[in-house]
């Protein structure tokens, strides 16, 4: 799928959830936990609600895909991005319902939280993928660690490289 076209279908999550949102209207919950709200009770209870939170927890979930597939390759770097943010979204939740602050509302709060948890599928595939590259890589280099110059020519194209190189990096 085209990233066009898995933007629209994140933004479409969102403004779903928004329209819930509205037609569910405020939510005063008092939690101990995010995944207190998981509750058969609870989510009899509140289901507009309980839809709300899944479409921005997927929503979230896709963002963060359609963010790093922006970058090429580095599959390891984009599972340490996952872990990291993953993470931090189970760890602001937890903070965020335990000292009943309310920083976020209470339903991006839960989404965020739920989407940190499906973040471990990204990050595995990713970890794969980066394993894979850099074992094909390592396997495909044909080149020898010393390798002599031919002629001339090729010296001075070296350097020349090299120092647009070193200019790049510096302005």
């Amino acid at each position: 799928m085209k990233k066009e076209y898995f933007f629209l279908v994140v933004v479409g999550f969102f403004l779903a959830s928004y329209v819930l949102n509205f037609l569910a209207g405020p939510v005063a919950l008092s939690l101990k936990s995010p995944f207190q709200f998981l509750t058969a009770s609870t989510l009899s209870k509140y289901p507009f609600t309980a839809v709300e939170i899944a479409l921005k927890t997927i929503a979230l979930s896709l963002s963060l895909i359609l963010i790093l597939s922006l970058m090429e390759k580095n599959y390891l770097l984009k599972a340490v991005i996952a872990l990291i943010i993953g993470t931090l979204g189970v760890l602001y939740a937890i903070q965020q319902v335990a000292t009943s602050t309310r920083v976020t509302p209470l339903q991006w709060t839960l989404a965020f939280c739920y989407a940190g948890f499906l973040f471990p599928p990204v990050i595995v595939y990713y970890l794969i993928r980066g394993v894979i590259e850099g074992a094909y890589q390592g396997l495909t280099k044909n080149k020898p660690q010393f390798q002599a110059v031919s002629s001339r020519s090729e010296k001075s194209k070296k350097k020349k490289e090299e120092e647009e190189t070193d200019d790049f990096w510096e302005g």
